[in-house]
């Protein structure tokens, strides 16, 4: 087994705006596009909106100060699988970093269909051409498929070249967005209009709203977990400066989704906004006067979703490769190529999903996305307790950063643990798991023990520390 005593040498040389464009590009792909009208529907009213905004910023901040400490104390390949192991042993760290594994990977493949319905959007042809057959009301159509596949080998190709490049691709896709997100705004904020902000009982509060959107917003803005991993492949500022990189994904990017929903609700009165596929696209052509902005923007969105799959891609990879490396799954995940030195073995093995996906269709669209929420909160809470747990069993470890707000951030992450395991566990909760939703992960939590019992029980557990902690412990 290709084993590095302090981590591995994958193309390293990620810069902290490589973190941050990891970070943005795993978060913000397609949403601030096409989810706007799904969330001025589920609110019901844009008071209740930027509540639930404020409300979703509360309840994962607990959680990246977590992370803010966990990165420089245990700067290893593998991320939440470091810290659980530590703080709860093998089976907490193949647990997380398992829940890992599936989160990233279900949103590559959403993402995967996602971008190909772009496309779709730009040229209708692709969705009635050549259908093979129809799962549901939806149409699997020849040209979709090849799309699908050859955009997820294209991904995967990226991948296998390294790390530096995987960050290359996310600061393209990044810079891309940002800087049409940024033009769309400036245009909308320069026609925004008070009373069509207000119309409709748009400032009218009911917290129902507010709580039901949060429930999606969680899940909306994750992602910036993704710099816990990348974090092993910076280089010196940027790996000193993991934790900053990933709060500033995390508020970037919200505060991006709030201000594309509020520029849209400014310009055209939220019920209408409604229904629509592109409703900030289509404020645009309204106030521009060009039909052309509305494909421009769907191939902006587009970018956004390769950037979010290349992210994805690299976070379930490098977190199987970190289940081989502390002998939790077969050792021969931990085989890296002989050239660029990448988990070749992690990345075929996550990638594969996604060649069941063209094939289902969007049937499973939504069942998937509950359970990838699940396991986003599995890994959320696991990792904030880890740094909780470590502080009282492993004092002796350096702790860089610490996890900001002492005490209070403490009680508002418990609190937010309770309220995400409730909100998606507790049957009369908005984002409750249905019978389809619990068999899909009952189903996967199969797979996962599966892997589990074939690991190399020839590692001791003392040589399983040793190679999480290496020299840590002797600081």
């Amino acid at each position: 087994m290709q084993y590095r005593e302090r981590g591995m040498d994958m193309g390293k040389g990620i810069s902290y705006f490589g973190l941050v464009a990891m970070g943005v590009g795993c978060m913000l792909g397609t949403s601030w596009l096409l989810l706007t009208g799904t969330w001025l529907d589920t609110a019901g009213g844009l008071l209740n909106l930027a509540v639930a905004f404020a409300l979703c910023i509360v309840i994962e901040l607990p959680f990246a100060f977590a992370y803010m400490e966990a990165i420089p104390m245990l700067p290893l390949p593998g991320g939440e699988v470091v810290y659980s192991y530590a703080a709860f042993g093998p089976g907490g760290g193949f647990a997380v970093g398992w829940a890992g594994i599936l989160m990233n990977t279900i949103v590559f493949c959403w993402v995967d269909l996602a971008a190909v319905s772009l496309l779709d959007g730009l040229f209708p042809a692709l969705g009635t051409t050549a259908v093979l057959y129809h799962v549901g009301e939806f149409a699997v159509t020849l040209p979709n498929v090849a799309l699908q596949l050859a955009l997820a080998g294209g991904i995967l190709w990226v991948q296998l070249r390294g790390a530096n490049v995987c960050a290359s691709l996310a600061k393209i896709a990044t810079v891309v967005l940002l800087v049409m997100c940024a033009i769309g705004l400036a245009i909308c904020f320069t026609h925004f209009d008070p009373a069509v902000y207000a119309a409709d009982g748009g400032l009218d509060f009911n917290f129902s709203g507010s709580a039901a959107l949060l429930s999606l917003l969680v899940f909306s803005v994750a992602g910036w977990e993704t710099v816990s991993k990348a974090a092993a492949d910076a280089t010196g500022p940027a790996a000193r400066k993991a934790g900053a990189a990933l709060i500033t994904c995390l508020f970037l990017v919200t505060g991006i989704l709030c201000l594309v929903s509020t520029a849209v609700a400014g310009c055209m009165p939220w019920t209408e906004a409604i229904g629509r596929t592109a409703p900030f696209a289509d404020v645009l052509v309204g106030l521009t006067g060009q039909s052309w902005v509305r494909p421009l923007f769907l191939i902006t969105a587009f970018v956004g979703a390769v950037g979010v799959m290349n992210s994805t891609l690299y976070s379930s990879a490098r977190m199987l490769y970190g289940l081989a490396q502390f002998a939790l799954v077969s050792p021969k995940f931990a085989k890296l190529h002989p050239r660029y030195t990448t988990p070749t073995r992690c990345i075929w093995f996550t990638a594969a999903f996604v060649v069941l996906t063209p094939f289902t269709g969007k049937l499973l669209f939504l069942p998937f996305i509950n359970v990838a929420s699940l396991t986003t909160i599995v890994m959320w809470v696991m990792t904030y307790a880890a740094v909780l747990t470590l502080r009282r069993s492993r004092p002796e470890l350096r702790r860089p950063v610490s996890m900001p707000g002492g005490r209070v951030t403490a009680v508002l992450g418990a609190a937010a643990s309770v309220f995400l395991a409730g909100n998606i566990l507790l049957p009369m909760s908005p984002g409750a798991l249905d019978g389809l939703e619990y068999a899909l992960a009952a189903l996967l939590a199969a797979l996962g023990a599966g892997l589990y019992l074939r690991r190399d029980r020839s590692v001791s557990r003392q040589e399983q520390e040793k190679r999480i902690f290496g020299d840590l412990l002797r600081r």
